[in-house]
């Protein structure tokens, strides 16, 4: 009965050009603390402008203090851990879909990271908090996460953390890159045709890997991308958004000459 809300409020998400995602998370503060790039809510609204960035990801205390980013569509995050926690792969319910609703949210994620020890608490999770957000017509992005010990099978095991999420009725999804990018197709296989599916940024890395990853999201027809780290950490946040965003509107390979020549006069101008 809500699926029409559901689909008209995540198409907020979406660039109408290129029909891909670009969305920051912005929640490593509680997992992580103050780390460098969102130490301050100034630095981060310096450089967040909708006219790149399609979503954010932000748990409730800092989606008030940054007045919900205008312009962007916003995703409530609702669970949590900090790093320092006997079981940080153990999220726990942190605020309601009510809460998110009255901050204005246009969607709720919930993170699971799954391992035998978390399998059980996640399915529980993610069906309360699907069954809640429908209610209210919000779809739900699932951030899922393959937290085994081992990397044989590890595909596969995706697949089905994956299958299980859309089992329990999740609108979106946000997974890891597989170490190949020519591994995509058979993660998106039987998804992405009615589950946008977008791939994390993780940690800081060479901004190449960023731009092939974008570049593989659009020749293997994925949803988009969430990425945080790897623009926010960057010293000039703009330029990686724009490059990206021009990566899912042309579908062209970058050309690193030109790339590296604009990076270097950006941080002239940052010198200066």
């Amino acid at each position: 009965m809500t699926e029409m809300a559901r689909r008209r409020r995540w198409e907020r998400f979406v660039d109408n050009q290129s029909g891909k995602a670009l969305v920051i998370p912005l929640d490593h503060g509680l997992t992580m603390g103050p780390i460098p790039g969102i130490s301050q809510p100034e630095e981060i609204l310096r450089w967040l402008s909708p006219e790149v960035v399609t979503g954010v990801v932000l748990h409730k205390g800092f989606a008030e203090r940054l007045g919900g980013v205008s312009g962007c569509g916003l995703v409530v995050h609702l669970n949590g851990a900090l790093s320092s926690d006997e079981q940080p792969d153990v999220k726990q319910l942190v605020t309601s879909v009510e809460a998110a609703v009255r901050l204005g949210a246009d969607a709720v994620s919930l993170q699971t990271n799954f391992s035998p020890a978390t399998a059980s608490h996640n399915l529980c999770l993610t069906g309360r908090i699907v069954d809640e957000a429908h209610a209210w017509g919000l779809p739900v992005l699932n951030m899922v996460y393959d937290k085994a010990p081992s990397d044989h099978g590890a595909l596969a095991r995706m697949r089905h953390f994956m299958r299980a999420a859309m089992e329990l009725g999740v609108d979106a999804l946000k997974v890891a890159a597989p170490p190949s990018l020519e591994q995509m197709p058979e993660l998106l296989d039987g998804v992405q045709s009615h589950t946008p599916v977008l791939f994390a940024g993780g940690a800081l890395a060479d901004e190449r890997a960023l731009t092939d990853l974008a570049g593989a999201v659009v020749r293997h027809g994925a949803g988009g991308i969430c990425v945080g780290r790897n623009v926010f950490q960057r010293s000039n946040p703009p330029s990686t958004l724009h490059r990206l965003l021009g990566v899912f509107r042309s579908g062209a390979p970058v050309d690193f000459s030109v790339r590296r020549t604009a990076l270097q006069e950006d941080e002239a101008e940052i010198a200066v």
